[in-house]
């Protein structure tokens, strides 16, 4: 992401708490339960774009064992981030997740609407892939091109616009691409990941992706 876009995401869904506001209680369940069920047996885990680090504190607090990065590059959430209470098992680090400084060696990984901000996702993708220890699982969300309702109601997208079309690019937040599952799967596998379950997330209106990958063998 160009860096003269960072200072849209200032503000952005910045102090909310989890399972509180209605119509997102379901979704913030799914995400929790989703990714529980990945750290069972896995250690460090980092979040890619953690926005004001909501997901990563609670992940944190129910996991005392295990350790956790947050990777977020905006000056306002990272002060967010750091200005909360210092917890012995995570820690934040202000880095652009698509340059090498912002990448970490882990067990798991996750980025929720993170990695299609970016116009070549695969090139940011594969370095998180390769910081992945032996059977590492990577977890990500992204808008679904399949809800043409929202892309009619929230972006005014007429169908000739979508049909068709593996991805759409708009001006949302600097940059921003809606997929398709296919060219989701696509991403992943170019990337370095086995696709272990791909879904959309039905609670939420937006219906956004998910896709849980298994880092390939021939990555190690």
């Amino acid at each position: 992401m160009k860096k003269s876009d960072k200072d849209e995401w200032t503000g952005f869904n910045m102090g909310r708490s989890l399972f509180s506001i209605p119509g997102v209680e379901q979704y913030d369940e799914f995400i929790i339960r989703f990714i529980q069920g990945i750290l069972k047996d896995k250690g460090t885990a980092v979040e890619y774009g953690c926005g004001d680090g909501v997901w990563l504190r609670y992940l944190a607090k129910h996991n005392r064992r295990k350790k956790f990065i947050g990777v977020e590059w905006n000056d306002s959430l990272y002060d967010h981030c750091m200005a909360q209470p210092a917890m012995e098992n995570l820690e934040f680090v202000q880095a652009d997740m698509s340059e090498p400084e912002g990448v970490f060696e882990c067990d798991v990984c996750w980025s929720l609407g993170g990695i299609e901000h970016f116009s070549e996702p695969v090139t940011v993708l594969k370095p998180w892939v390769d910081k992945l220890s032996p059977d590492g699982i990577c977890f990500l969300t992204v808008p679904n091109l399949m809800n043409r309702e929202r892309l009619k109601r929230r972006f005014g997208l007429p169908p000739e616009v979508y049909l068709g079309v593996d991805w759409v690019a708009l001006d949302v937040f600097g940059y921003q691409e809606i997929w398709a599952p296919n060219y989701f799967i696509r991403v992943a596998m170019k990337a370095g990941l086995e696709v272990m379950e791909l879904g959309s997330i039905s609670c939420l209106k937006a219906d956004p992706l998910y896709l849980k990958g298994l880092k390939r063998s021939d990555r190690l």
